[in-house]
């Protein structure tokens, strides 16, 4: 860390050099994040399918339940 000479100049330089950085490594971050997230629209039939796996699965198993009940 430089210390304070010329009237901060070089303390200017250098938090301009670090807010360069930030903003170089936000961006990187924005681009990142962008490419690993799904969209509402894609993720719908996926959430549809799963919905649909475990309602069948439930009847399925309520069926079961009934099926015991009813035939003892």
């Amino acid at each position: 860390m430089a210390t304070r000479k010329n009237n901060g100049k070089v303390e200017l330089a250098v938090m301009a050099n670090d807010v360069r950085r930030i903003k170089t490594d936000v961006i990187e971050i924005k681009q990142r994040l962008d490419s690993k997230y799904v969209t509402k629209e894609e993720f719908d039939p996926v959430k549809k399918l799963v919905y649909g796996i475990v309602a069948l699965i439930l009847t399925a198993v309520m069926g079961a339940l009934l099926g015991m009940v009813i035939l003892k």
